[in-house]
Protein backbone atom coordinates (compact mmCIF):
# COMPACT_ATOMS: atom_id res chain seq x y z
CA UNK A 1 0.00 0.00 0.00
CA UNK A 2 1.45 3.70 -0.64
CA UNK A 3 1.08 6.13 2.19
CA UNK A 4 2.30 9.67 1.56
CA UNK A 5 5.74 11.14 2.31
CA UNK A 6 4.63 13.65 4.30
CA UNK A 7 3.03 10.95 6.35
CA UNK A 8 5.74 7.90 6.49
CA UNK A 9 8.46 11.41 7.22
CA UNK A 10 6.22 12.51 10.18
CA UNK A 11 6.28 8.76 11.49
CA UNK A 12 9.68 8.02 11.10
CA UNK A 13 10.52 11.52 13.03
CA UNK A 14 8.58 10.43 16.05
CA UNK A 15 9.84 6.88 15.62
CA UNK A 16 13.32 8.53 15.88
CA UNK A 17 12.71 10.95 19.21
CA UNK A 18 12.09 7.54 20.99
CA UNK A 19 8.27 7.07 20.93
CA UNK A 20 6.48 3.83 20.63
CA UNK A 21 4.34 2.89 17.63
CA UNK A 22 1.68 2.55 19.47
CA UNK A 23 1.99 6.41 20.70
CA UNK A 24 2.31 7.23 17.17
CA UNK A 25 -0.88 5.26 15.85
CA UNK A 26 -2.55 7.33 18.88
CA UNK A 27 -1.31 11.00 18.23
CA UNK A 28 -1.82 10.39 14.35
CA UNK A 29 -5.17 8.75 14.50
CA UNK A 30 -4.12 5.48 12.53
CA UNK A 31 -3.79 2.31 13.30
CA UNK A 32 -0.86 0.34 14.96
CA UNK A 33 -0.52 -2.05 12.00
CA UNK A 34 0.14 0.86 9.26
CA UNK A 35 3.16 2.51 11.79
CA UNK A 36 4.41 -0.62 12.02
CA UNK A 37 4.62 -1.39 8.25
CA UNK A 38 5.43 2.03 7.43
CA UNK A 39 8.42 1.97 9.91
CA UNK A 40 9.92 -1.86 8.54
CA UNK A 41 9.75 -0.62 5.21
CA UNK A 42 11.63 2.71 6.13
CA UNK A 43 15.57 2.82 5.42
CA UNK A 44 16.66 3.73 9.17
CA UNK A 45 14.48 1.15 11.00
CA UNK A 46 17.42 -0.80 11.40
CA UNK A 47 19.83 1.56 13.06
CA UNK A 48 17.01 2.80 15.15
CA UNK A 49 16.43 -0.26 16.49
CA UNK A 50 19.45 -1.07 16.84
CA UNK A 51 20.09 2.27 19.26
CA UNK A 52 16.55 1.61 21.11
CA UNK A 53 18.43 -1.92 22.10
CA UNK A 54 21.30 -0.73 22.91
CA UNK A 55 20.17 1.78 25.20
CA UNK A 56 17.26 -1.28 26.41
CA UNK A 57 20.55 -3.15 27.09
CA UNK A 58 22.54 -0.43 29.08
CA UNK A 59 19.22 0.25 31.24
CA UNK A 60 19.30 -3.50 32.50
CA UNK A 61 23.10 -3.07 33.24
CA UNK A 62 22.24 -0.18 35.14
CA UNK A 63 19.24 -1.76 37.51
CA UNK A 64 20.73 -5.00 37.40
CA UNK A 65 24.11 -3.03 39.49
CA UNK A 66 21.41 -1.29 41.36
CA UNK A 67 19.77 -4.85 42.26
CA UNK A 68 23.26 -6.17 43.27
CA UNK A 69 24.14 -2.82 45.58
CA UNK A 70 21.21 -3.25 47.17
CA UNK A 71 21.41 -6.88 47.83
CA UNK A 72 25.04 -6.07 49.09
CA UNK A 73 23.97 -3.70 51.72
CA UNK A 74 21.28 -6.23 53.02
CA UNK A 75 23.76 -9.01 53.23
CA UNK A 76 26.22 -6.52 55.11
CA UNK A 77 23.07 -5.47 57.13
CA UNK A 78 22.41 -9.14 58.25
CA UNK A 79 26.11 -9.69 59.05
CA UNK A 80 26.08 -6.59 61.58
CA UNK A 81 23.12 -8.25 62.94
CA UNK A 82 24.46 -11.73 63.39
CA UNK A 83 27.94 -10.39 64.69
CA UNK A 84 26.00 -7.76 67.23
CA UNK A 85 23.89 -11.04 68.57
CA UNK A 86 27.29 -13.67 68.65
CA UNK A 87 28.82 -10.30 71.03
CA UNK A 88 26.19 -10.17 73.11
CA UNK A 89 25.57 -13.80 73.54
CA UNK A 90 29.18 -13.60 74.87
CA UNK A 91 28.47 -11.14 76.89
CA UNK A 92 25.44 -12.79 78.51
CA UNK A 93 27.81 -16.32 78.32
CA UNK A 94 30.62 -14.21 80.74
CA UNK A 95 28.04 -12.36 82.98
CA UNK A 96 26.72 -16.13 83.69
CA UNK A 97 29.63 -18.02 83.61
CA UNK A 98 30.90 -19.86 87.07
CA UNK A 99 34.27 -17.44 87.06
CA UNK A 100 32.35 -14.27 87.60
CA UNK A 101 29.27 -14.54 90.03
CA UNK A 102 25.88 -12.97 88.81
CA UNK A 103 24.09 -10.85 91.57
CA UNK A 104 21.02 -11.74 92.83
CA UNK A 105 19.30 -8.22 91.45
CA UNK A 106 20.85 -9.39 87.66
CA UNK A 107 18.49 -12.73 88.58
CA UNK A 108 15.53 -11.31 89.19
CA UNK A 109 15.75 -8.66 86.64
CA UNK A 110 16.37 -11.91 83.88
CA UNK A 111 13.62 -13.53 84.96
CA UNK A 112 10.95 -10.60 86.10
CA UNK A 113 8.23 -12.31 84.51
CA UNK A 114 8.32 -15.18 86.88
CA UNK A 115 7.71 -12.63 90.02
CA UNK A 116 4.48 -11.12 91.10
CA UNK A 117 4.39 -7.79 92.92
CA UNK A 118 2.87 -7.86 96.56
CA UNK A 119 3.53 -4.81 98.82
CA UNK A 120 6.39 -3.58 97.39
CA UNK A 121 8.29 -6.96 96.88
CA UNK A 122 8.47 -8.90 94.15
CA UNK A 123 7.13 -12.91 95.07
CA UNK A 124 7.97 -15.64 93.10
CA UNK A 125 4.57 -17.13 91.30
CA UNK A 126 5.00 -20.67 91.50
CA UNK A 127 7.44 -21.41 94.51
CA UNK A 128 7.54 -25.48 94.11
CA UNK A 129 9.30 -24.99 90.41
CA UNK A 130 11.41 -21.98 91.39
CA UNK A 131 15.10 -22.64 90.64
CA UNK A 132 17.50 -22.53 93.95
CA UNK A 133 19.07 -19.53 92.87
CA UNK A 134 16.09 -17.53 92.80
CA UNK A 135 14.97 -16.08 95.78
CA UNK A 136 11.57 -16.69 97.28
CA UNK A 137 10.56 -13.15 97.71
CA UNK A 138 12.80 -10.05 96.80
CA UNK A 139 12.53 -6.54 98.37
CA UNK A 140 12.18 -4.53 94.96
CA UNK A 141 14.46 -1.43 95.33
CA UNK A 142 14.37 1.53 92.52
CA UNK A 143 15.79 0.29 90.07
CA UNK A 144 13.89 -3.33 89.23
CA UNK A 145 9.97 -1.95 90.53
CA UNK A 146 9.92 0.16 87.41
CA UNK A 147 10.96 -2.45 85.11
CA UNK A 148 8.41 -4.74 86.61
CA UNK A 149 5.66 -2.72 86.11
CA UNK A 150 6.41 -1.60 82.66
CA UNK A 151 6.67 -5.52 82.06
CA UNK A 152 3.27 -6.19 83.72
CA UNK A 153 1.55 -3.13 82.23
CA UNK A 154 2.97 -4.55 78.72
CA UNK A 155 0.89 -8.10 79.61
CA UNK A 156 -2.14 -6.29 81.41
CA UNK A 157 -2.49 -4.93 77.76
CA UNK A 158 -1.94 -7.60 75.43
CA UNK A 159 -4.45 -9.52 77.59
CA UNK A 160 -6.84 -6.68 77.32
CA UNK A 161 -6.52 -6.57 73.72
CA UNK A 162 -7.00 -10.13 73.22
CA UNK A 163 -9.83 -10.34 75.49
CA UNK A 164 -11.48 -7.44 73.20
CA UNK A 165 -10.92 -8.58 69.93
CA UNK A 166 -12.36 -11.97 71.12
CA UNK A 167 -15.78 -10.24 71.97
CA UNK A 168 -15.67 -8.41 69.08
CA UNK A 169 -15.04 -11.34 66.69
CA UNK A 170 -18.35 -12.78 68.33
Amino acid sequence: MCYPENFRKEIEKLYSNGLTQKEIAEMLNCGIATVKRILKNSINYDTIKQRKKEKSLENHKLAKLKFKEIEKQKQEEEERLWWGMVEQQRVHAQMISKKRRISTTQLVELSLSQYIEIDGKLKYIDPAHKPKDLPKTYNVHNIILPQFREYANEIESEKWNSKVEEEALK
